[in-house]
């Protein structure tokens, strides 16, 4: 486990969350978000 391997990991890991969390708000996003703000 090097810290290289380590980094690789996690980034790999935060860009998968971070699509699985922003896919569904970009695609609720033209009605959700702005009935939300409003």
């Amino acid at each position: 486990m090097t810290i290289a391997f380590q980094l690789a990991v996690f980034a790999l890991i935060a860009t998968s969350s971070v699509l699985v969390i922003s896919v569904p708000l970009v695609f609720a996003s033209p009605d959700g978000w702005s009935n939300n703000k409003n």
